[in-house]
């Protein structure tokens, strides 16, 4: 930041020298070729009283007259009459100028032009230092010349007002890179710190540490990228919770089942388990094995849901022949619970979606409450058309303890389950209810949880909805 400071003020140096000497060398000239006009018409004034007085006079009051003008725009001026000879030279009367000639080169240029003429600045022939000089040639009423006027104004006047303007500018420019150097310090280390704030914590999470936030102050760029960190940080730890939880959940959950199964069959292999009680002892392997089966398609379902392989099929169907298919399955679990079905009025509703991706949502809620309904308690159905929004709105209902307000909103997290003891009641993995928030939402859905503790928990889920014809076609989702 400094070298760019320092980088711009040379430039804006060099740019207003520049401009600063061009403007002082145009003044100059201007007032230079003022002087000229006013002396020729000094000059010509003088012409007037020839008459009236002697040549010593009138050339007494023409140096009278010039020196004014001389003295007014601090220049030399210096008249030479019509053979170049010099008659009246305003420095000084010491200066001996006075009786030198004016180049033939000087006079030949002067004599084209009826203006004011630009010299070079070295004049040799009268003064032997640097000089901005400005001739004329004076002309009578006829045009014809009867003398010559020059200017002088000496170079190195220029080069002392640089210096000084030079001197004005280093100061100038010192202070303001001083401020500017202050200025940067401060706005770079609050834009610095949070990054550096930023790059710390995203080094401690390089290092396991997944608690570590960054602090967030302001709402600008910086402020936005440190919530922005905070969000993607408590999303990884989120995630590895989970994947700690799913590690620990998953080594239960097989453990369970294939330890029972090792036992029973060691059981039958060395006659522990007798004959006549090993179809009941088989039955409960079976079920053990069903249950890893269920376990390793959940897997494998979330496997290609995150990969993007899950197709869908959608179509135009009735959404009460699914629930219908499922609580016919669950049929014979209720009737053993004594649990009562309420809202069970089946009736056309189209709905439009892969029939069955929805057959499996159904049926992961519908499971889930079976788990959770206490005997004698019931699940309640509800099939609406919301018009409004053209979809069509399904709740599930069951009776129990419900969720408590802590578990509510990690309810449809991957690998949660509410109650970590993991009681009979809370067989499976915690995948199923993941699985079917985000088939619901690849489906155009939505879906949330409704509880009240010890009195009941409400599943709800909805779809578009279904029409004859004019379908739009499914856009891709994946």
């Amino acid at each position: 930041m400094s070298l760019v400071l320092v980088a711009s003020i040379s430039v804006l140096g060099v740019f207003f020298m520049f401009f600063a000497n061009r403007y002082f060398q145009s003044d100059r000239l201007n007032t230079m070729d003022l002087c000229v006009d006013s002396a020729q018409n000094a000059f010509e004034d003088s012409l007037e009283y020839s008459r009236l007085l002697d040549a010593e006079m009138r050339r007494s009051r023409l140096r009278d007259n010039l020196r004014l003008i001389s003295d007014t725009t601090s220049t030399i001026v210096i008249l030479a009459d019509e053979n170049g000879k010099c008659i009246v030279c305003t420095e000084n009367s010491m200066c001996g100028h006075e009786g030198m000639f004016v180049p033939d080169e000087t006079m030949s240029t002067l004599a084209k032009y009826d203006t004011s003429v630009q010299l070079p600045e070295t004049f040799d022939d009268i003064y032997a230092g640097t000089y901005y000089t400005v001739g004329r040639a004076a002309r009578d009423a006829n045009g014809n010349i009867i003398g010559y006027i020059f200017a002088f104004s000496d170079a190195t006047s220029i080069t002392v007002f640089s210096n000084a303007l030079l001197s004005i500018f280093m100061v100038c420019a010192g202070v303001m890179l001083l401020i500017s150097s202050a200025v940067s310090i401060l706005v770079t280390g609050r834009l610095t710190t949070p990054l550096r704030n930023i790059s710390e914590a995203a080094k401690k999470f390089s290092q396991g540490d997944f608690s570590a936030r960054v602090k967030v102050e302001g709402d600008d760029e910086i402020a936005h990228l440190s919530y922005t960190f905070n969000q993607m940080a408590s999303f990884v730890e989120k995630n590895e919770k989970s994947r700690s939880s799913f590690v620990a959940n998953i080594a239960h959950e097989l453990r369970t089942p294939m330890t029972s199964i090792k036992g029973f069959v060691d059981g039958i292999r060395d006659g522990t388990i007798p004959p006549r009680q090993q179809d009941k002892y088989l039955a409960v392997i079976s079920d053990e094995v069903g249950r890893l089966a269920r376990l390793t398609n959940s897997m494998l379902d979330i496997s290609k849901l995150e990969s993007g392989e899950f197709m869908m099929n959608v179509q135009n169907y009735n959404i009460w022949d699914t629930i219908a298919a499922v609580a016919f399955s669950f049929e014979s679990r209720m009737e053993r619970a004594e649990i009562q079905l309420i809202g069970f009025e089946p009736q056309k509703v189209m709905v439009y979606a892969d029939k069955d991706i929805i057959h499996q949502v159904v049926y992961n809620i519908f499971d889930n409450a079976l788990k959770f309904t206490p005997k004698g308690g019931y699940i309640a159905f509800s099939v609406t058309e919301e018009k409004a929004t053209n979809s069509v709105m399904v709740k599930i209902k069951n009776s129990g303890q419900g969720i408590s307000k802590e578990a509510l909103p990690y309810i449809f997290d991957r690998f949660y389950k509410a109650d970590a003891s993991r009681s009979v009641h809370t067989r499976g993995a915690g995948i199923g209810l993941f699985i079917s928030k985000t088939l619901v939402q690849r489906s155009g859905g939505d879906i949330y949880v409704e509880s009240e503790e010890g009195q009941y928990t409400q599943f709800i889920f909805t779809l578009p909805s279904g029409k004859a014809k004019g379908r739009p076609k499914e856009k891709n989702t994946d």
